[in-house]
């Protein structure tokens, strides 16, 4: 006769109550038979392939799996105990396929001709993002693939039901050993700066019955602190009592490292590594609301190479772009509170924070003015430059970003009209 697989074939700790686990997991979940066959599914499966599962059932697995040779290898590495996960286009109803992420876990390790856990995770938002992104200037893929979630039973006394395999990826130790640890922590290897969102999410999730969703460091045995998403689902029995918390713990280090280059370069300069026009804006709005509230004065100081189109025109862009970077180290040395940000071009603008002193700002161009004249050596040309500076104390209340620009501009173009290699400061 043959041997149905079913959850009484995996089930072996009767306080954990896998028909949640398996009802409540938003991936597709199919149980198959050593063969393939299918015998069960949750929601999920269902609303993935567009099917029933009274019209799937005892279908060959296949059936919903577009490069079947691909499946039947996969599944055969399966059988000779290879457990690993796959990309697999499933077939919907409809005839649309979908990208997935592909686990087989045997219902019983010591028999497999019990049946399998096959997880289909959609794969489409994932795919979709990264396709975006992809297209954009920068190029950086901010949607990790083959991320393994963690699934944690938690009950009313915080007591772990049951901690996922998976975890042996996200701890860096083996599951047994995690297990045993968490047993000693109201929660897991979380950040001591995060016990407390920790703790709140938690109490409010169990008092409101609202799903709760936060992103916390979590220690790696040998990564160190990796950052991780912590989806947390409060469940309830008949009678409206908390019964349970299940805790998904995905990584998304990979996300976070991506995301935090994607945003490094949105505000910074790509040639110098300065910040750019649109980081220094965001500073000088800031200076701007210390002035008008608290009457903190601060300066501009504007300045560019001058004659610097002859440098490209004679030793070409590759030297000018040298020279260019060269400045701006030389200008982030001198700095020391404050901000230099390159504008574009040759030009440059520094923001100096509570600076109201005139001979405070005369310090501070002297050596700028210093140690850009210094010779800059490009490749084998020795190159010698000045600057032209114009600088502003602004003291004015209630004004504009533009108003104080166009203050610091004013004063580098009397420069100019003087001659160059000098400085002009005024107030605004």
């Amino acid at each position: 006769m043959k041997h149905s697989p079913n959850f009484q074939n995996a089930k072996k700790d009767s306080s954990i109550d896998y028909q949640l686990l398996f009802k409540l997991n938003t991936d597709a979940i199919f149980i198959i038979d050593h063969s393939g066959e299918i015998h069960h599914g949750n929601a999920a499966s269902e609303n993935i392939s567009g099917y029933s599962i009274n019209e799937l059932r005892n279908q060959s697995i296949l059936t919903l799996i577009e490069n079947k040779e691909h499946a039947k290898a996969h599944f055969q590495d399966i059988l000779s105990g290879l457990m690993t996960e796959t990309r697999i286009q499933l077939l919907q109803r409809s005839g649309n396929m979908i990208n997935c992420l592909v686990k087989c876990i045997p219902l019983d390790v010591s028999d497999f001709k019990k049946g399998f856990f096959l997880i289909f995770k959609d794969m489409s938002l994932y795919d979709s993002l990264d396709s975006k992104f992809r297209e954009t200037e920068l190029n950086f893929q901010i949607i990790a693939e083959n991320v393994q979630d963690v699934i944690i039973l938690m009950n009313e006394q915080r007591e772990y039901l049951y901690v996922s395999p998976s975890s042996k990826n996200m701890f860096g130790v083996e599951n047994k050993t995690v297990e045993k640890l968490l047993q000693n922590n109201s929660f897991f290897y979380n950040h001591p700066d995060d016990t407390e969102l920790l703790e709140r999410s938690y109490i409010d999730a169990k008092k409101t019955g609202k799903p709760f969703r936060i992103v916390i460091k979590i220690l790696h045995k040998e990564k160190g602190w990796v950052y991780a998403e912590v989806k947390g689902t409060p469940v309830y029995d008949d009678d409206n009592k908390f019964r349970q918390m299940v805790l998904v713990v995905s990584d998304i280090s990979a996300q976070k490292e991506k995301l935090d280059r994607l945003e490094f370069y949105a505000y910074h300069d790509p040639l110098t590594g300065l910040p750019n026009r649109r980081y220094f804006e965001k500073r000088l709005r800031e200076s701007i609301e210390k002035l008008n509230i608290k009457g903190q004065i601060f300066t501009l100081i504007l300045f560019d190479i001058d004659d610097f189109k002859k440098i490209n025109d004679s030793w070409g862009h590759e030297i000018g772009d040298q020279v260019i970077q060269e400045v701006a180290n030389r200008t982030q040395q001198v700095i020391e509170h404050g901000i230099a940000a390159r504008l574009g071009g040759d030009e440059f603008i520094v923001l100096l924070y509570n600076c109201m002193e005139v001979e405070e700002v005369k310090t501070v161009i002297h050596k700028l003015q210093k140690e850009i004249s210094r010779d800059i050596v490009a490749g084998r040309n020795t190159i010698a430059i000045t600057n032209s500076i114009g600088a502003t104390i602004c003291r004015n209340k209630y004004k504009s970003e533009t108003y104080y620009f166009k203050s610091a501009d004013v004063a580098l173009y009397e420069v100019k009209q003087k001659g160059k290699n000098q400085y002009q400061i005024n107030y605004s």
